[in-house]
């Protein structure tokens, strides 16, 4: 009896993402090959695909980079959306550049719905990736396997996320006070002791995911030379 896969993505439209001016793919098949010659758009592609999950994609670019240029003009507004396919229904997901912002704000809609944040994403739909440029994900910083691991660990928790951009959030303001010389101890003591409460919630989130996993090695389950 074949499986059915619990997710899949059926269509996917892009709107001056990249050098795509526009465009809407279907897919049927369970595994999809992309071919072509070098610079026509497959890795853009990809990078359109994993913008419908949480976080910022395969490449981690500015949203204002995403959008199609056109001569020395700035980049247009860009949009990508995507059908996906689950045992209960289909829902619909999009992102893009916000109607109402810069360049750096982006957007979210699910099932038409706009979304005040990607929480909804993620509770929805999680990808993992390997592509060329991670090929020394373990032989340099640890920020890099940190946030690989990340990424596993949304596909299983999607409130992970929601935690990880709270911890980083309440650092980054910590660290804007710091550098302008504001010493507000009691200000700065909220921020750190935010920092630690999403923190922790975050590593017992990772230690899990590798309990889950080391358990899966012991018990011989993986498959092939990777698991």
């Amino acid at each position: 009896m074949p499986l059915t896969p619990a997710l899949s993505l059926s269509r996917l439209i892009l709107r001056d993402f990249r050098s795509y001016a526009a465009l809407e793919a279907r897919f049927a098949a369970p595994v999809v090959v992309i071919t072509g010659e070098n610079g026509v758009g497959k890795t853009n592609l990809l990078e359109a695909i994993s913008l419908l999950g949480p976080g910022r994609g395969l490449r981690g670019a500015r949203m204002g980079d995403l959008g199609r240029r056109v001569g020395e003009a700035p980049p247009l507004p860009w949009a990508t959306s995507g059908r996906f396919e689950t045992p209960i229904g289909p829902f619909d997901i999009g992102t893009g550049t916000a109607p109402d912002g810069g360049p750096e704000r982006r957007a979210w809609m699910l099932d038409g719905v706009a979304q005040k944040s990607s929480t909804a994403l993620a509770e929805r739909v999680a990808a993992v990736w390997l592509t060329p440029q991670m090929d020394r994900l373990f032989q340099e910083g640890a920020s890099g396997r940190r946030r690989f691991l990340d990424r596993l660990v949304w596909a299983l928790e999607p409130a992970h996320a929601r935690e990880v951009a709270a911890h980083d959030h309440a650092m980054a303001g910590r660290n804007r006070m710091l550098a302008e010389g504001r010493g507000d101890a009691a200000w700065l003591a909220a921020l750190e002791e935010q920092m630690a409460r999403h923190a922790v919630a975050a590593v017992a989130a990772r230690q899990a995911l590798a309990r889950r996993l080391n358990a899966v090695l012991a018990g011989g389950q993986a498959t092939g030379a990777f698991p």
